[in-house]
């Protein structure tokens, strides 16, 4: 009996050397977590080369040490008899993650298609003179999808006959990104299925007093947005520090709503180029940020370019209040709805609600040339 006791406690040891040690002071438990299953290596530096000391497989519990400062990447961990390691931030998760399903054929096909709508992005570019075109189906009795990006796996906004003008405002390889002057709609649609008309494009300048004007900033040089102002609006900078922007949108009108726009940087959000881009679990993490909120409504809409935006609105109290996020190149742009003080009642009206919607689903992000 005491043989077989000394055998389990040599055994125990030994599996113990194969784990992080505990540590008395500032640690914490983390998972590794990675997009395709795999191990990720421990290493003796922060830092990547010849320095791998083990390997973490996918779902391993570690030890993180937080006296560690460095904000360059890199988490250490506490790896055993071979003392402090470092493991790359990006593997690791709070949450012990579920266990690994290698992806079906639909969900690759899908990952593909989002792998070309982000390349598409990232070669998108303004024209120096707007144009039209017209849509050419590969049937004459056919016709051409309009979409929200330049995808087939996007949003389709309508359908388009053959000769149905359009005017081209950018483009990326393969698509033109184009407003409908019917519906002043924007959208894209693949280079492949258009011809290019003659027809100049001349621009027409409004001098009616009804007209939305279009409000736009510059976002610390990275993009600009622009946005379509409600009537008698303007929107106006109210302070700009560092990587965080304020804007009011204001009108001469006292007792209309108060409308702010906020824009600040995120490292935790660095890689997120849009909301689109987020996993269940991550949007479900932003919706709690609302939680503290009283019988908060969460909602998804998409601009009329085809990013992603999470609407929370309050309602049950006796201020109401809107507030819609978007994410683009790990910046929040967070745009809010509030009765004005001065006005009589201090509820927001479904017209109003829809007013701030309607603003933020018709914002653009256009990067800035380098």
């Amino acid at each position: 009996m005491m043989k077989k006791i000394l055998v389990l406690l040599l055994a125990a040891a030994m599996v113990a050397s194969l784990i992080p040690l505990a540590s008395a002071n500032g640690t914490s438990i983390m998972y590794v977590k990675t997009e395709n299953g795999k191990s990720v290596n421990v290493r003796s530096s922060p830092n990547l080369g010849d320095n791998i000391i083990g390997t973490a497989p996918y779902g391993h519990e570690v030890l993180t040490d937080w006296s560690y400062a460095g904000n360059d990447g890199w988490t250490r961990v506490v790896w055993g008899s071979l003392g402090d390691g470092y493991i790359m931030s990006r593997f690791l998760v709070s949450s012990k993650p579920e266990p690994y399903r290698a992806p079906t054929n639909q969900q690759t096909e899908a990952e593909d298609e989002k792998k070309k709508l982000d390349a598409e992005l990232k070669s998108e570019k303004t024209v120096a003179e707007p144009f039209y075109i017209a849509a050419r189906p590969a049937r004459a009795s056919g016709w051409v999808n309009f979409r929200t990006g330049p995808s087939v796996a996007t949003t389709r906004i309508r359908t388009l006959p053959d000769g149905k003008e359009l005017i081209v405002i950018g483009e990326t390889s393969k698509w033109y990104k184009a407003r409908d002057p019917e519906t002043d709609k924007v959208g894209y649609i693949s280079k492949r299925y258009t011809s290019k008309l003659a027809k100049k494009y001349v621009i027409d300048t409004p001098t009616d007093a009804g007209v939305q004007k279009l409000g736009s900033l510059n976002v610390n040089g990275e993009f600009d947005l622009t946005c379509r102002l409600p009537e008698g609006f303007n929107l106006q900078v109210v302070n700009m520090r560092g990587d965080k922007i304020v804007a009011s949108v204001l009108s001469d009108d006292m007792t209309k709503p108060q409308m702010y726009l906020s824009i600040a940087y995120d490292e935790s959000y660095g890689d997120v180029d849009r909301l689109n881009d987020m996993s269940y679990e991550d949007l479900a993490l932003l919706e709690s940020t609302f939680s503290d909120m009283n019988e908060v409504e969460i909602t998804y809409r998409e601009t009329g370019h085809g990013t992603k935006l999470l609407v929370a609105r309050e309602t049950g109290s006796d201020t109401d209040f809107v507030d819609i996020l978007a994410i683009y190149k790990g910046y929040f742009i967070e745009f809010n709805m509030t009765p004005n003080p001065k006005a009589a009642v201090q509820t927001l009206t479904d017209e109003q609600i829809q007013l701030c919607v309607d603003f933020l689903t018709d914002v653009d992000f256009t990067p800035v040339q380098k």
